[in-house]
């Protein structure tokens, strides 16, 4: 990914779902109209729970519509992925093994960097669906609206290089589309509230630190790890109040980047950014490694295990 290098702050119903599916709730009254779901009802106790030791989860149902089928192979096992599109957006969508009623699964979401190729040829998908199929968690690889990348405007619809910061989605129309894509997901199947497992790699991180986590991480709580990118968010603030631990839940931020990224300044500016503003933060520094030159998307369910405790 070539991108202009700005200096911020260190190291996925919709078109295919027939429900009307809503968001986690949330204890924030006065956050704002959430697009295509209203405001969220009730409040959420402490870490997704019920208040006892029951956790709270979507009750969603009938998944959704497949447009296709395909499937990817990974050393002896072959995974099938649901093909469809939900506002723009083309999920590949992969149901874990154990799918036992009653029992709700966790959601891991990938979001590619700029060019998608990590989800057009299922490199995403291979990768990962390995851990996510063998530990009870919804598979999801997201692909950005105008199918290059996550952070550029809508209307960016050639991937290009060296795209300046007047490809910035400063609107906030692709955090809208995913949050339609979260609330597809979690009509579709019975989702824990959180911790949802955000993954993303360059220009994916950067749209999950600098415009989604800033609009929406109080409604959607979890762990990011975030490969060879991230920013501060690009309007200099949050959208709700991160000094407050019941909005931050369990959210924590995982960078993992190398010491010779040309972005490094960029990664490290949305560590200090987030730092600042009382997220739990992580990094891994890769030695003598320059943008992504490192298994960035092996990475991301390193990092889901490791905070699930798998």
């Amino acid at each position: 990914m070539r991108r202009f290098l700005w200096t911020a702050l260190l190291v996925l119903c919709a078109s295919a779902c027939s429900e009307d599916p809503k968001p986690p709730p949330t204890d924030m009254p006065d956050a704002g109209e959430l697009p295509d779901g209203g405001l969220p009802d009730g409040g959420l106790p402490d870490a997704g729970t019920d208040g006892g030791t029951t956790p709270t989860s979507s009750h969603g149902s009938g998944k959704v519509p497949c447009e296709s089928t395909g499937t990817v192979a990974n050393a002896t096992t072959t995974y099938t992925y649901c093909v469809t599109t939900v506002a723009g957006s083309q999920l590949k969508i992969i149901e874990p093994q154990d799918t036992t009623p009653g029992q709700p699964l966790r959601l891991a979401i990938y979001l590619h960097g700029d060019g998608a190729r990590t989800h057009d040829n299922n490199t995403a998908p291979r990768i990962q669906a390995p851990w996510t199929f063998t530990h009870r968690t919804l598979y999801v690889s997201a692909r950005a609206p105008n199918k290059c990348a996550w952070w550029t405007k809508p209307t960016i619809t050639t991937c290009v290089d060296d795209s300046g910061p007047e490809a910035r989605d400063l609107e906030g129309l692709n955090a809208e589309v995913f949050v339609q894509v979260l609330n597809a997901l979690r009509g579709g199947w019975d989702l824990l509230d959180e911790p949802i497992l955000f993954g993303g790699s360059s220009g994916g991180a950067v749209f999950l630190t600098a415009s989604f986590l800033p609009k929406y991480g109080h409604q959607y709580r979890g762990v990011y790890a975030l490969g060879c990118g991230g920013e501060a968010s690009w309007s200099g603030k949050l959208d709700w109040d991160s000094t407050q631990p019941a909005l931050r839940g369990p959210t924590k931020l995982v960078y993992t980047y190398g010491d010779l990224d040309p972005y490094l300044a960029d990664i490290q500016g949305s560590v200090s950014f987030f730092g600042a503003r009382f997220f739990p933060v992580e990094e891994t520094i890769v030695p003598n490694a320059a943008h992504c030159q490192f298994d960035h998307v092996g990475r991301v369910t390193e990092v889901w295990g490791q905070a699930t405790g798998n």
